[in-house]
């Protein structure tokens, strides 16, 4: 198997975090302000673990009985999309 340079990316966007929290029944402790605030820390971040956790933490801080991991997993789950590039893939 020859060695292929393989890239991840990763996105994910305030309508879809928005889902989670809807689906989810996260965020009912919020204002409208705290809500759109965290959501435009969304658009601004790469959903990197670090970052999946701040908006984790924030989303937590307005959810009642919720933990931080649970809520990464989630937005993990059903608020990232994965992506895969592979060089020279598209030359054939």
């Amino acid at each position: 198997m020859a060695n292929q340079n393989i890239k991840e990316f990763k996105k994910w966007s305030a309508d879809d975090v928005r889902a989670v929290c809807v689906n989810n029944d996260l965020y009912t402790c919020g204002t409208g302000e705290d809500y759109n605030h965290m959501l435009s820390w969304v658009e601004r971040l790469y959903p990197d673990t670090e970052n999946i956790h701040f908006i984790a933490e924030d989303i937590c801080k307005h959810s009642k009985e919720q933990t931080v991991s649970n809520i990464m997993f989630l937005l993990a789950n059903k608020a990232v999309t994965t992506f895969y590039e592979i060089e020279g893939e598209d030359e054939l």
